[in-house]
């Protein structure tokens, strides 16, 4: 009995192995992947997914914790020029605006502004311009407690301007506002502020819709000549320079890139204050090149042009302002609209140059500033219109030279000049000037900032006037496809290659000017004669131009003369008639 039951129990513990056995042999049978799927789904807890809102937070703490870096990085690089970055979250798009702007002095800029006071004038205005003299009456003395800023705003409420041009950094140099720069607190400790309260002021004008400018004098920086005059415009006999045509005061050195960084710190800042646009005036050298030529010096020239200094600092300045989504502007001498390549000025100013690295281009048009002969005028002041227009029409031939011109805004003249009165009237002659030929934005330029409003009003007939006018078959100069072909050959026989230049198509000749003068020169061909005999248009923009020539070609060591009879195709361009020439 008991050896049966030692053996079942022995029979028993034999199977019991035998099963553990093929148990362990099916644990090395390969899974399925979906019995694999399965089994890590029941093994493996959920994660839970992230809501939206909790990926845009963590992408948030990314971006400020790579802008920590990024700005610890720019610290270092910039030094005391350091201005950090526009804040996260706060980036804003570049601004597209016809601007209509009114100038403003930092000392006007620094009233105080009182909004009951600011629509209280905008009524007053409407009233005035309304004719309506009852609702003038019963406002006439609440317009009279505003002070001369709240007065300019009232204007833009009431008028077509909708933009201000204030002073950031003056004629002095000084700054206006209280700086949080190293550099620009250092350059004036000694400096009156007059806007106490910039931020406040820039909001208010947010409300009203303005679009700001700041208006930065570049290179005529006495304060920083005087503080720092190592980087002033130097002696070849020692010292600094003084300019007797600005009351004997330095200019500082526009190749030096340490005058360049205080202006761009500058720039930067305005531009996370709430401006628009960063405007740079006396963005040149001085003028009477001819007499402080030969006795002056400027460290960091290198062997460069003075124009080539100019374009270098704003295309630096334009690369620098980039991550600040601001517009960039610089104003330039009025007769820049006609010289070419910076001459015979020499004042580091040459439009095509310059207009490559900003978004707008400011002629001061000022007709008190031409002198005799000027547009075929024996005193340009005393035709507002006919200066302005003249200089537009060269602005725009200019700018049809460009690949990617800038918007031309110009300066106009709101003061009186040796014994003209410029009333509104006059002011709007100039805008009228511009506005006929397609140039609808301008900036008014009164040093007293007391402006007229009904200079910024359009007359009726304006109104039922559709502009820009329609010239027909003449172009913005009012000149002919046979006067594309005239300019362009009166060029070549003179080798004025500007005139070559600007009546060639951009697409059919290099965009470098000097480039293009060289090629020029290398040609192998001389006008002898030449004679346009007239044109036949082919469609709106395309004419063919009938003419005859008569030129020496060079091969070797022989010439041949040729004479011809051809016809060469005229086109549009910026609303410039421009030649095909073919030889």
């Amino acid at each position: 009995m008991f050896k049966k039951a030692k053996l079942g129990i022995i029979l028993l513990l034999i199977s019991a192995l035998l099963t553990a056995c093929a148990g362990t042999a099916d644990t090395n049978v390969p899974l399925t992947p979906e019995e694999t799927e399965s089994n890590e789904t029941e093994n493996v807890s959920e994660e839970p997914e992230l809501s939206e809102e909790e990926k845009a937070q963590l992408e948030l703490q990314k971006r400020i914790a790579e802008r920590e870096e990024l700005e610890k990085q720019r610290k270092e690089r910039l030094g005391e020029f350091y201005v950090p970055l526009v804040p996260i979250g706060k980036e804003e798009e570049k601004k597209s605006v016809e601007v209509r702007a009114l100038y403003v002095t930092g000392h006007t800029a620094g009233n105080s502004l009182n909004k009951e006071n600011i629509d209280a004038y905008g009524a007053y205005v409407r009233a005035i311009i309304e004719n309506d003299t009852e609702k003038a009456r019963e406002l006439f003395d609440k317009a009279e407690q505003a002070n001369k800023f709240e007065r300019i705003i009232g204007i833009a409420l009431a008028t077509e301007i909708n933009g201000l041009v204030i002073n950031v950094k003056d004629d002095n140099g000084f700054i206006t506002y209280n700086s949080d720069v190293e550099i620009v607190q250092k350059m004036n400790e000694a400096t009156p502020i007059p806007i106490k309260d910039i931020e406040n002021m820039v909001k208010v004008l947010k409300e009203y819709d303005l679009y700001l400018i700041g208006r930065i004098v570049a290179f005529k920086d006495k304060n920083f000549a005087v503080l720092s005059p190592e980087h002033s415009i130097q002696l070849k006999t020692g010292g600094i320079w003084l300019d007797p045509n600005s009351g004997n005061i330095p200019w500082v050195n526009p190749f030096d890139q340490y005058v360049w960084d205080y202006n761009i710190a500058i720039a930067k800042e305005a531009s996370l204050l709430g401006f628009d646009e960063m405007q740079f005036d006396y963005v040149r050298f001085p003028d009477g090149a001819k007499t402080y030529n030969p006795i002056t010096e400027f460290p960091g020239r290198e062997g460069r042009d003075k124009d080539e200094a100019i374009a270098d600092f704003l295309e630096y300045a334009k690369n620098e302002l980039e991550p600040y989504n601001v517009n960039l502007s610089a104003d330039v001498f009025g007769i820049v609209t006609r010289t070419w390549d910076d001459y015979p000025e020499d004042i580091g100013q040459t439009w095509i140059l310059m207009g490559k690295h900003v978004d707008n281009l400011a002629p001061m048009v000022y007709p008190s500033h031409y002198s005799t002969g000027w547009y075929n005028l024996e005193n340009p002041n005393a035709h507002p219109y006919l200066v302005v227009k003249g200089a537009m029409e060269e602005a725009i031939e200019k700018n049809s030279s460009m690949k990617n011109p800038p918007i031309i805004r110009p300066w106009i003249q709101d003061f009186d000049w040796a014994g003209i009165t410029y009333g509104p009237d006059k002011v709007r002659e100039q805008i009228l000037a511009a506005k006929e030929l397609g140039i609808f934005e301008y900036m008014v330029w009164n040093p007293s900032n007391v402006y007229d409003p009904r200079a910024f009003v359009p007359t009726e007939k304006e109104v039922s006037t559709v502009f820009p006018l329609d010239k027909g078959e003449l172009d913005y100069r009012e000149k002919s496809p046979a006067d594309a072909a005239e300019k362009y050959l009166t060029g070549m026989a003179q080798k004025r290659y500007s005139y070559m230049y600007l009546m060639t198509p951009v697409d059919d000749r290099v965009d470098d000017f000097d480039e293009f003068v060289e090629l020029q020169e290398k040609n192998n061909i001389k006008l002898l004669s030449s004679k346009v005999h007239g044109y036949e248009m082919d469609g709106k923009d395309r004419a063919n131009v009938s003419l005859s020539y008569k030129i020496e070609v060079e091969n070797g060591d022989t010439t041949e003369i040729i004479e011809k009879d051809v016809v060469w195709e005229s086109v549009r361009e910026g609303n410039i008639w421009k030649i095909r020439a073919e030889f």
